[in-house]
């Protein structure tokens, strides 16, 4: 089970991200508020355990950035 996903775990995955270094700011810019978005991960770890028949959940797009994190679209399939 990939549920739960404890907070340093999610600090953990986001710095394994391809991406990370974009995280940390580009060209100037602020970079992506790390301990808000582990939290962000947690809390969607939490909602699959407490919703069991959660069986597939998408957010696409997901708009972060230094203060906060807003999840554009999502989609969950949910089995009865």
């Amino acid at each position: 089970m990939l549920a739960p996903v404890s907070l340093q775990e999610a600090e953990r995955m986001i710095r394994q991200l391809q991406g990370y270094p974009l995280f940390t700011g580009v060209r100037g810019q602020k970079g992506l508020n790390r301990e808000l978005f582990a939290h962000y991960i947690t809390s969607i770890s939490q909602l699959v355990l407490a919703v069991p028949e959660i069986v597939e959940l998408d957010i696409n797009p997901l708009l972060a950035d230094e203060t906060s994190i807003t999840a554009v679209d999502v989609r969950i399939k949910i089995m009865r």
